[in-house]
């Protein structure tokens, strides 16, 4: 595998905090067209102490990803810069991450470190046009000028060189800094020890056992990760002679609780360690010691702030919808049978439960703890000398004194895989999965051997808050106070004339539609135009 590199592009060189920063994330092989090497990419903030305070996972289909980034008000008035890599990015021997500066200004903080500029130069949006004139042929509007909450029509024609683009529409403030710097690409190669391992099928996370007793055996020692919930994870690993595990998730889910332990009899004699995820040395970033920003500004930040405070305030009424991923089935689909609980007569307890309803499963003491075991029904015998592998909402459960009496009023369903089942580096001897109501049993579930820690998952793609005047009358009597009118990442061009709308704001003012991207054969294009609003 070659080297790869990252390139990233944001809404906004200059944000205030209340506001979100949008990001498009393109990952380039050494020839600059998509890498299809990693799936998953990093980024974070960094402020001018070198401390990290917003790290993002962002998952990467074909090279491409987006997120975004809402900035809080404890951020203060300064320079930051992204950074963005990849673990693969990490073994390059030079540019092993992006970095990106930008400002964040916080109108509420007292004192801000800012150098008062008053050589306020205004900028001409007549010449900025045609000094791109070649390039606006591309983009046209139906109209130049616009009415507050007008729909518009931006026509992308089909010359536009196929690839993939993003849109940025928002409103011309002429705040200028000193930070828009970001770094070259060119010249990336890998070292020749590989130390960190690429991430080209999924999220990897890897971590260690300890032996709590010396000349105990670490190797081949079975491990289990579970991310319990709805559209549960359920993976299984094998220690090596050092005790190190890894796993790989390579399935979307939003949530960050996960459950590890150790599929072994003697499970309480070992220490589960999870490893921190792999970081670059931002030991030679470097920072502007102050925020430069014009005296004529300081009233157009008060008249924004003002219009972020506004949106904040209705920010349940313009929430942005999350897309919801393909993958919802279980490891075991389709080989199970399942009993819909609402089908049958209820029981009180699991245990009844099991007995009166489901017929491939009996109880068993298996050194001495009361277990599952599949039974041949033909001639009501035990299949196996292990139990089944027993999950609730997606967390193994090894001792199922926690179930016996729990009331089955809150289980949704059981399924059952009635034979061995080969699953990673174990084969279990059937599965019994229990689904509750609310999916939340690992919340109340307390086993001493379990570790429950906090991974970093990649965010969830996003389609943002856009208004529709023409359709929804909710809108009608709320205040529109958008600067950022749209942000459309991830725009697929194949030669085909393009129409997109989109709707002004109750903000007047001069406004710019950028659309940049990388085609096809990895040429980084940018396009633009400008419209008013009155």
């Amino acid at each position: 595998m070659s080297a790869e590199s990252l390139l990233v592009k944001t809404n906004t060189s200059v944000i205030l905090t209340g506001e979100t920063l949008y990001y498009q994330l393109y990952c380039l092989s050494k020839t600059n067209v998509f890498s299809d090497i990693s799936e998953i990419a990093y980024v974070e903030v960094i402020n001018d102490k070198k401390e990290s305070v917003f790290k993002n996972k962002i998952s990467l289909k074909n090279g491409i990803g987006s997120g975004d980034y809402f900035i809080p008000t404890i951020l203060k008035t300064g320079n930051y810069k992204l950074i963005a890599y990849t673990n693969w990015m990490l073994n390059n021997s030079t540019n092993n991450f992006f970095e990106k500066d930008f400002t964040i200004i916080n109108p509420f903080q007292e004192n801000i470190n800012m150098v008062i500029d008053s050589s306020y130069n205004k900028v001409d949006v007549s010449q900025d046009k045609a000094k791109n004139s070649s390039e606006n042929i591309l983009l046209s509007l139906d109209k130049e000028k616009y009415s507050k909450r007008e729909k518009a029509s931006l026509i992308i024609p089909k010359t536009l060189d196929r690839g993939n683009y993003f849109l940025n529409i928002r409103k011309i403030d002429h705040m200028s800094t000193n930070t828009n710097n970001e770094t070259s690409n060119a010249n990336i190669n890998l070292n020749q020890e590989i130390k960190i391992l690429p991430e080209t099928r999924g999220e990897i996370i890897t971590g260690y056992i300890i032996a709590k007793a010396a000349n105990s055996s670490l190797d081949s020692k079975i491990v289990t990760l579970s991310v319990s919930g709805k559209n549960f994870i359920f993976k299984t690993s094998k220690t090596d002679r050092n005790g190190k595990f890894i796993f790989l998730i390579d399935k979307q889910t939003s949530t960050s609780d996960c459950y590890v332990q150790l599929s072994e009899l003697d499970k309480e004699n070992y220490t589960i360690v999870i490893d921190k995820n792999p970081s670059p040395d931002l030991s030679n970033l470097v920072f502007s010691k102050k925020t430069f920003i014009s005296a004529k500004y300081l009233k157009a930040i008060q008249e924004r702030s003002l219009a972020t405070q506004v949106e904040n305030v209705y920010f349940s009424q313009k929430k942005d919808s999350l897309i919801e991923t393909d993958n919802n089935d279980f490891f075991f689909q389709p080989t199970e049978k399942k009993y819909n609980l609402d089908d049958f007569e209820r029981f009180r307890t699991f245990k009844e439960t099991i007995i009166e309803i489901v017929i491939e499963l009996n109880f068993k003491d298996y050194n001495q703890v009361p277990s599952l075991y599949l039974r041949d029904i033909r001639y009501n015998i035990t299949q196996s000398p292990e139990p089944c592998l027993v999950l609730v909402d997606g967390l193994q459960i090894q001792d199922i004194n926690a179930l016996l009496n729990y009331n089955t009023y809150q289980i949704e369903s059981i399924s059952v895989v009635d034979r061995p089942y080969c699953y990673g580096p174990k084969i279990f001897n059937g599965i019994v999965s229990v689904i509750t109501k609310n999916k939340d049993f690992a919340t109340i579930y307390n086993d001493k051997n379990v570790l429950k820690t906090t991974i970093l998952r990649p965010e969830p793609a996003k389609v943002y808050f856009e208004p529709k005047y023409n359709t929804s009358s909710n809108l009608s009597r709320i205040p529109d106070y958008r600067y950022q009118l749209v942000w459309k990442p991830n725009i697929v061009f194949k030669n085909n004339d393009m129409t997109i709308p989109f709707y002004t704001s109750d903000i007047s003012g001069d406004y710019q539609i950028s659309l940049e991207g990388i085609t096809e054969t990895g040429k980084y294009v940018h396009f633009y135009k400008t419209f008013k609003t009155e």
